[in-house]
């Protein structure tokens, strides 16, 4: 599988981690006296029912939370927090993570500092970075958490994310060229961005800051449309060498690759599918003749000759002539190729992001 490399002369700052250094600092759990043997009870707090009895609607936003944990306890506070605004706690979305900006005599590139699978998304962890773990109360094994977000101090904190967001969007697309892989990375980073800012909009409505939200911001919709249209310009050559009877082998790759909205290239393309096809004798099992196949194809970005996408399958057809077990070899590659390298395209181009 291809390993991404990513190069680039910004920094983005992924809302993540703030949601556990705004959340983390909470009060003592409060154990209760227990009762006596004569009978007896405690009453649990107000808040435990409803949130609002201490925290007004009209200055914050609350929620609780329950479990057979503190921990437990805080974490379903944050998520009921999150389902105010309409969102989940385990977003499955794949987002990027945090890059730091190195500068070098040769100028500036992205280091990737943590992976960028993380299933939990930014815009989640960033909606709670006013939230506070306000209350802790147990019964015995059982723990509840109240989750707070004063409305007053979230507005500044959402005003500052958009603004740091939309400056990180600007400085990411600031490229001479956007006709390219990279390019087409950039804009689906900025996709990424825009969607956390749809979220700090949702809670800057909520809270009452709905006048210090910008004019003009485009949608995460916006920038995918721009980045699909980016992979629609950029040509890809795909060159053949070895025995590929009638250019089939060719025009499979040709035909993956469009799925995806390349364009068809000559060898002279910045991006060039090099494939190797080498179809050999096996071991015969009479009647049957079979013919082993061998196809290696490496997509290349000739800019610094970096392979994108290493891929290579092997196995071995069979028929009673030699001409049948060739054309059963290429039947079956074709398929290979539409099944399994279009799957390949797609989850790099999922993957990607800037150089």
């Amino acid at each position: 599988m291809y390993k991404n490399k990513f190069f680039s002369g910004i920094l983005i700052v992924s809302l993540c981690g703030l949601f556990f250094s705004a959340c983390s600092s909470a009060p003592p759990v409060y154990n209760p006296p227990s009762s006596s043997s004569g009978g007896g009870s405690y009453s649990e707090p107000e808040w435990v029912k409803r949130p609002n009895a201490s925290y007004p609607d009209s200055l914050y936003v609350a929620a609780t939370g329950d479990g057979k944990s503190m921990e437990e306890a805080q974490y379903k506070a944050r998520a009921n927090l999150l389902g105010i605004f309409g969102m989940k706690l385990a977003d499955e979305s794949v987002i990027a993570d945090m890059f730091r900006q190195t500068n070098t005599a040769a100028g500036s590139n992205w280091t990737e500092t943590t992976t960028m699978d993380r299933r939990i998304s930014s815009s989640a962890e960033g909606i709670l970075s006013g939230c506070e773990i306000k209350e802790n109360w147990n019964r015995g094994n059982d723990f509840y958490a109240l989750a707070v977000m004063d409305k007053a101090r979230t507005i500044p904190i959402y005003t500052d994310m958009i603004a740091r967001l939309s400056r990180d969007i600007t400085e990411a697309l600031n490229i001479p060229n956007v006709n390219t892989i990279d390019g087409y990375a950039r804009y689906r980073i900025a996709a990424s961005m825009a969607k956390d800012i749809d979220s700090c909009i949702n809670v800057l409505q909520f809270v009452g800051g709905s006048g210090n939200i910008p004019a003009g911001l485009r949608s995460e919709s916006q920038y995918m449309t721009d980045a699909n249209n980016i992979i629609k310009t950029i040509p890809v050559g795909v060159v053949v060498t070895g025995a590929d009877r009638s250019n089939r082998v060719r025009d499979a790759f040709a035909k993956a690759l469009a799925a995806q909205g390349f364009q068809s290239g000559g060898n002279n393309s910045r991006y060039r599918l090099n494939v190797q096809v080498n179809l050999s004798d096996a071991p015969s099992d009479p009647p049957n003749v079979f013919i082993r196949y061998e196809i290696n194809a490496n997509l290349v970005d000739t800019n610094g000759n970096t392979v994108l996408i290493p891929y290579s399958i092997s196995g071995r057809e069979g028929h009673r002539s030699k001409e049948n077990a060739e054309n059963q070899v290429f039947s079956r590659v074709e398929k290979r190729i539409a099944e399994e390298y279009t799957q390949e395209l797609e989850e790099f181009l999922s993957q990607l992001i800037p150089k």
